[in-house]
């Protein structure tokens, strides 16, 4: 580990204990969700991009979630099962396949994090604009971080 927290700076330590819980309990959510949903793990992350990315082919979507393009083809069945996505012909090139997302995928989203996302961005808007810079700056960053470790991880 390395020398952090720094003795003379007790606000990093508190920070960074605030970011390990607030993973924990992102964590703990998103498998309350998958149970919600009645997914795993994987499925729910293709849910979360398709919802927020919209349509995407099948390999951007394994691009996406480090998946082989079998595997996803294995996810998106399982999803359109659950009837959260369908595959579509894309319009440009009827050879080539869209997965999106449903209109139910829409309405279980809003049934399990509706609320919480009211909340969420209630107590969000109740930061003045230079802290949320500053907020939405270090969220960036450590973003950024994570997602190198997590590249340099997979090699």
């Amino acid at each position: 580990m390395s020398s952090y927290p720094e003795k003379n700076r007790p606000l990093v330590a508190a920070v960074l204990t605030a970011l390990r819980g607030l993973s924990t309990e992102i964590d703990h959510l998103d498998e309350v969700a998958a149970r919600r949903f009645g997914v795993n793990r994987t499925d729910l992350r293709c849910l979360e991009i398709l919802s927020a990315g919209g349509a995407l082919t099948p390999t951007d979507l394994a691009v996406a979630l480090g998946l082989t393009t079998g595997g996803m083809t294995t996810v998106i069945d399982r999803l359109e099962r659950a009837g959260y996505a369908r595959r579509r012909p894309e319009p440009d090139d009827r050879r080539k396949i869209i997965v999106e997302a449903t209109d139910l995928l829409a309405a279980r989203e809003a049934e399990i994090f509706g609320e919480l996302l009211q909340t969420v961005e209630a107590m969000i808007a109740s930061y003045p604009d230079a802290q949320l810079e500053t907020i939405r700056d270090f969220l960036d960053n450590s973003r950024a971080v994570i997602r190198a470790r997590a590249v340099k991880e997979q090699r």
